[in-house]
């Protein structure tokens, strides 16, 4: 290996480097001059925690269906489902060097300063306590975390890297909330809606179809949040291109053509959510989440006419707003508890705290000046 030391010294002489080069100094295990604050930081800063709130809602979400008891359970089934999306961050942040150094140099750069083999080891730490405050609930909790676990590792590290494939990449995504939707249907101790999901005998007619509006709003959650995968690929079109990286957006000749039809996708999922009132699953109170669609449609465009990755970083970032306000207002709508209002008053915390103290690692600073020549 080289010697990085003056390149990594500041983010101006390090993105002046290649990708190849940019990848070559942090895989060296030199880092720019920084301390341990600043290190606990980045590595908030990296999970992104303002991502992981509709994990943390769609939790939620599933327990309206489930209506368990509170419990310590639950405060901890809903840490561990906001880990979720923040440990699929993290891992992304790591195997993600070559499509990075091109569309977030800035992200890659935070990386050099925590360290690429500390970041590594961070996560497997992270994993263990998850793993470990799991197995204080039982065998079946334990399993439970440890499929999910294997589910986020899998979408970013070989030998599966699921996010490589175009339909396995968006199927494997969205487990990020369907899978806290889904585990929701655990914390209930006598189990009554898994019984009646598997048929289990002295079900009544009622549990059996809350057992029918369950799976309705998991099917729901599972194909709105496989849109979200269309849309976040956008932004990173010519970085993941120029990588040869092969995403739901990149199959596309143009950024256009991937904008159009995540465009396409996601106002159609949203608009899914009357099914399940025309099936009568639900009520048509919860239709009032509509609104929301006309802000989507209107980001949608913006990201259509955008054509770069600094402007799409934008629409994703209110993309994820208007996603975080959507599912919450579903869950207001479908439960209007006052768990739910404390769950939604956290999210929003979560996402106005990150702005404030720029708690991410998709800043404009961070994203790169200018969309890299294809090859």
């Amino acid at each position: 290996m080289g010697n990085f030391t003056t390149s990594l010294s500041t983010f101006d002489r390090f993105r002046r480097l290649s990708p190849e080069e940019m990848t070559a100094a942090i895989k060296s295990g030199e880092r720019p001059p920084t301390n341990a604050r600043e290190r606990a930081r980045i590595f908030l800063m990296l999970g992104r925690p303002r991502t992981c709130v509709p994990g943390l809602i769609a939790f939620a979400l599933g327990l309206a269906y489930v209506q368990p008891p509170f419990s310590a359970q639950i405060i901890v089934g809903a840490v561990l489902c906001f880990l979720g999306g923040f440990v699929a961050n993290i891992g992304n942040t790591y195997t993600d060097l070559a499509e990075d150094c091109r569309n977030l140099p800035g992200r890659v750069y935070l990386l050099a300063k925590l360290g690429y083999r500390q970041l590594f080891w961070l996560l497997m730490a992270t994993y263990a306590v998850m793993v470990i405050a799991a197995a204080s609930f039982g065998i079946a909790a334990t399993i439970l975390i440890v499929i999910a676990l294997v589910l986020v590792h899998e979408y970013s590290f070989p030998p599966i890297r699921a996010k490589d494939g175009t339909v396995a990449g968006l199927i494997v995504f969205a487990q990020v909330v369907a899978f806290p939707f889904f585990v929701a249907a655990f914390c209930d101790p006598e189990r009554t809606l898994w019984n009646a999901l598997i048929g289990a005998e002295g079900v009544t007619a009622a549990d059996i179809y809350q057992s029918h509006r369950f799976l309705g709003m998991l099917l729901f959650v599972e194909v709105w949040f496989i849109a979200k995968g269309f849309f976040k690929n956008i932004p990173d079109y010519y970085g993941d291109k120029a990588a040869g990286i092969r995403t739901s957006a990149t199959i596309f000749r143009s950024w256009r053509s991937a904008a159009i039809v995540a465009a396409i996708v996601t106002t159609l999922a949203y608009a899914s959510l009357a099914v399940l009132v025309v099936l009568g699953l639900e009520s048509p109170t919860l239709l009032l989440a509509l609104v929301w669609m006309i802000p989507v449609i209107w980001n949608c465009a913006r990201l259509v006419v955008a054509d770069d990755g600094g402007k799409g970083n934008l629409c994703l970032k209110t993309d994820m707003v208007i996603s975080s306000g959507f599912i919450a207002t579903v869950l207001f709508l479908a439960a209007p508890a006052w768990t739910s209002m404390i769950t939604i008053g956290a999210g929003l915390l979560v996402i106005v705290g990150s702005d404030m103290l720029k708690v991410d690692s998709r800043r404009a600073v961070d994203v790169a000046t200018a969309a890299p020549t294809q090859n």
